[in-house]
């Protein structure tokens, strides 16, 4: 049996400069989002676009912004990289995660070893949207068309 879908409509972000160790600079997928849970919103910070990452991963700073006060009260998910001997225990909780007037719930996994303040992945981010990364031209960007699935 097929899936419907629903495109609701498309935001369109330009890509982010940022400074290279060797003095170069490189353009990233760089999204404003909050994230809310009950009554606590957090303020706007900046989450990295990877179509690499499984999950959405989080700092632990953003679980104590909405009120999860012990991460590890969630469930324990070992995470990896593309480095084997690299890893990292994440907890995951259920979350509101707002992108421009859209929001919606996801399991987001937190560590206090992530070194970043987010990474939206796959599971809770590409499968809300169909993401269309374009380096090309004056102003690279990342196009985001919001699919509601039936």
């Amino acid at each position: 049996m097929a899936v419907a879908s629903l495109v609701a409509y498309q935001l369109k972000y330009s890509y982010k400069q940022v400074p290279l160790q060797n003095g170069e600079f490189d353009w990233l997928p760089i999204l404003p989002i909050q994230v809310a849970r009950s009554s606590l919103l957090t303020p706007q910070f900046e989450a990295i676009i990877d179509s690499g990452s499984f999950d959405c991963l989080f700092h632990g700073d953003i679980a104590r912004a909405v009120g999860i006060k012990d991460i590890t009260t969630g469930i324990l998910k070992v995470s990896g990289g593309v480095v084997k001997a690299v890893k990292m225990n994440t907890y995951g909780h259920d979350i509101r995660l707002m992108v421009g007037a859209d929001n919606f719930k996801i399991h987001g996994y937190f560590s206090d070893e992530l070194p970043i303040a987010c990474l939206l992945g796959r599971d809770g981010f590409f499968d809300k949207y169909v993401v269309t990364f374009d380096p090309s031209g004056p102003s690279p960007g990342v196009e985001l068309t919001r699919v509601h699935k039936k």
